[in-house]
């Protein structure tokens, strides 16, 4: 069957066949006809990558599920139907749900069927080929993000077949009442609809179906985690995964309180009976797009325990210990990924505490710890303090000399402790696969810190800030100055070659192995590939470094 796609593939290309040559002029015309069997023709059009100027071609906003609006809201999604004239894919889909940027659309871009979001982009170099598929699963706390946020003119450097899917997000996405009619982990369900759709057509693309990566940052890794451990991921579905900054074991991943969730939105949209079950699906089922999303807009999400379909049946904790793929593992995070936290718990902090001189280093860490407790059983929060702050410091309201503390200690929290509890499960099974262990230690020129609001408010740099190594895989930033082009080459070299053998490596880099205990080795992504032996210094990584005081904005007041 896959050869026969791929020949139907070359037939529908516009005007000419496309060579499995890279060069750029065997690509005449801008439009690609691409046949799905069963599915129907899409259209395409072309690019070129950032550094060598290599044509691919791009199909975006393909669909790959039936819109989850109406009466398939709450609902698991249902595979696209054929389509009968040619889909134009020259331009990414509408984005799924969200507050936060449907909030600065105009309205015009807010017309239409707003929950018809459930759409993949694919990139690839060669139709006629058997090239190593790479699936991403955006970021965003399960309750932002989009595709097209993910280029791939870096990653299409290499020979691979990029693809970069949407789901379902906040209330719509990740809320449920655990019963037929509403019962939750709906964004996961569509991932696992979206890699069965590329198992059946991927080919048409020049992907190998049979060596398929999941690769996410954040809540992106959180759900790839799941789709590793959810008894309702066929085997066949993917064969390696990535998780960036992102733990299945982290307390944030799962939604305990899911029923009263619904009720608390039930009643800021105003509808009554919200303790009955079924009249609070069926308000949350009726409610239009953007009440729904301004009446959730407090909540939090995560996948839901206990679901009626079983993709989530018990803690993930359990589901590791049960699992059976043995698919290669690589993790890790940023050196300094709990800058986001710091960030967002400085701002609040502030609003009740304006002159910080007034308040302890003790008194802001404590209230750090209590926003997110560590439950990975790594480390308790008396260890924590004992290890980053000395008490002449801890009684102090020397904030600044306290900052690489401040770092470490929402580092360990919010990021690093659940990543190294999420490979420490693993390592407690009898049979376990190869794990790679990383950390991004790159400061470039450009961040993530502040996010789209800004970072001149804080008295602190955001470091190598959470989702910073995304800038050197998907051309978010561009254009990159030499050094860090320099570092973007030696990511996508490691994460493709992860992709096409299993093993990360940089050409004339060092050899790296999997970890063979809980601790290491791991290795670090800097200018250069550096191995190491002992993940938990990572726990101390800002106290540690010589050049920490690069953190501090002497001009800022704390």
């Amino acid at each position: 069957m896959a050869s026969i796609t791929g020949l139907l593939s070359i037939i529908y290309l516009v005007l000419i066949p496309v060579s499995c040559s890279n060069d750029p002029e065997n690509i005449i015309s801008p439009d690609v006809r691409v046949n799905l069997s069963g599915q129907g023709v899409v259209i395409g059009n072309t690019n070129t990558t950032s550094w060598t100027g290599q044509t691919y071609m791009q199909f975006r906003g393909i669909p790959y599920a039936e819109s989850p609006s109406g009466e398939l809201r709450f609902k698991p999604p249902v595979p696209r139907k054929p389509w009968s004239t040619p889909l134009q894919a020259n331009d990414y889909g509408r984005i799924c749900p969200q507050l936060f940027e449907y909030n600065r659309l105009s309205p015009d871009k807010l017309k239409g069927d707003l929950e018809d979001c459930l759409t993949l982009n694919i990139f690839t170099k060669k139709l006629n080929a058997k090239q190593p598929v790479m699936f991403h699963m955006h970021g965003g706390r399960l309750q932002d993000g989009f595709a097209s946020d993910y280029r791939a003119d870096y990653l299409l450097e290499k020979d691979i077949v990029l693809v970069v899917t949407q789901y379902r997000l906040g209330i719509l996405g990740f809320s449920g009442t655990k019963s037929p009619d509403m019962s939750g982990n709906f964004g996961l369900m569509d991932t696992m609809l979206a890699l069965h759709w590329v198992q059946d057509h991927i080919a048409a693309f020049g992907g190998d179906n049979s060596k398929v990566t999941v690769f996410g940052e954040s809540s992106g890794g959180k759900l790839g985690g799941a789709l590793l451990i959810s008894p309702k991921t066929p085997p066949s579905s993917f064969h390696r995964l990535i998780t960036q900054s992102g733990s299945i074991v982290d307390e944030r991943s799962t939604n305990m309180e899911p029923l009263a969730q619904v009720t608390r939105v039930c009643h800021a949209l105003k509808c009554e009976d919200c303790e009955r079950i079924d009249r609070a699906q069926q308000c949350l089922k009726r409610a239009p797009v953007m009440d729904i999303l301004k009446a959730s807009e407090s909540e939090r999400y995560g996948l839901i325990i206990g679901d009626h379909y079983g993709t989530m049946p018990v803690h993930p904790v359990i589901l590791i210990e049960q699992t059976n793929k043995n698919v290669p593992i690589m993790a890790g995070f940023t050196k300094h990924d709990g800058s986001i936290a710091l960030g967002f718990f400085y701002d609040d902090f502030k609003v009740s505490h304006p002159n910080l001189n007034t308040v302890t280093v003790g008194d802001f860490a404590t209230g750090l710890m209590h926003r997110k407790n560590d439950t990975t059983a790594l480390i308790n929060n008396n260890v924590m303090t004992r290890l980053l702050f000395p008490a002449n410091l801890w009684h102090s309201s020397d904030h600044r000399r306290a900052l690489p503390a401040y770092f470490d200690l929402a580092n360990i929290l919010y990021f690093k402790s659940a990543t190294v509890g999420f490979t420490n499960k693993l390592f407690e099974k009898a049979v376990y696969p190869p794990i790679y262990f990383y950390t991004f230690d790159y400061a470039g020129e450009k961040t993530k810190f502040g996010l789209d609001m800004g970072n001149a408010q804080y008295p602190f740099n955001g470091g190598v800030h959470h989702s910073d190594e995304l800038i050197y895989l998907f051309a978010m930033k561009p254009p990159l100055n030499a050094k860090d082009t320099e570092v973007a080459k030696k990511m996508v070299d490691l994460w493709v070659s992860f992709a096409m053998t299993g093993v990360p490596q940089v050409p004339d880099g060092p050899l790296i192995s999997p970890m063979n205990s809980k601790r290491g080795p791991y290795f670090h992504i800097d200018k250069e590939i550096k191995v190491d032996d002992d993940i938990l210094k990572e726990f101390t990584a800002t106290i540690d470094d010589p050049n920490n005081k690069n953190l501090d904005r002497p001009s800022k007041i704390w």
